[in-house]
C-alpha cells in the first residue's frame, strides 16, 4: 500500500479558514492600539514644541501676547512657527497668552487644540511656561 504523508485539501482549508478568523477578530484591537499610539505621539510632539515656545521668545527679546493659533501666526517668533507648521494643529487659548520678553509667563493658561476631530486641552503652568503632564 502506498500512504502519501501530508495534509489533505481539507485539512488546509479549515486551517487557513481559522486563521481568516482569528485575524478578522484581532484586527480591529491592533488598529485602535495603533491610533491609540499615533494620537499619543502626537500629543507628545505638541507638548514639546509649546516647551520651547518661552525660550524662543526669549530669544527674540520681545513680549508675546496670542490667542490662537495659525490666525496670530504673525505674532509667533519665526523658529516656533517652523516646529509646529507640520503638526497641522490648531491652537486657541481661553485667555490670551502673555509671555514676557524674558520668557515667564506671568498666569497660567489653558489652551485648546484641534487636530481633525480631535479636541483635547493643555495647561501652561506659571511661570515657566512649560506644559502640565497629561
Amino acid at each position: 500500500m502506498n500512504h502519501n504523508r501530508g495534509f489533505t485539501l481539507l485539512e488546509m482549508v479549515v486551517v487557513l479558514v481559522l486563521m481568516g478568523i482569528i485575524t478578522s477578530l484581532a484586527l480591529p484591537g491592533l488598529q485602535k492600539m495603533y491610533d491609540g499610539m499615533a494620537s499619543s505621539l502626537s500629543r507628545n510632539e505638541l507638548r514639546s514644541v509649546l516647551n520651547t515656545l518661552a525660550l524662543d521668545v526669549r530669544a527674540e527679546g520681545r513680549g508675546l501676547e496670542f490667542n490662537s493659533y495659525p490666525a496670530d501666526s504673525d505674532l509667533l517668533p519665526k523658529a516656533f512657527l517652523k516646529l509646529m507648521e507640520p503638526l497641522n494643529v490648531s491652537l486657541t487659548m481661553e485667555q490670551p497668552l502673555l509671555i514676557t520678553p524674558s520668557g515667564f509667563c506671568p498666569y497660567p493658561g489653558v489652551i485648546k487644540v484641534t487636530k481633525g476631530a480631535q479636541n483635547y486641552s493643555l495647561t501652561l503652568r506659571s511661570p515657566d511656561c512649560r506644559v502640565l503632564g497629561q
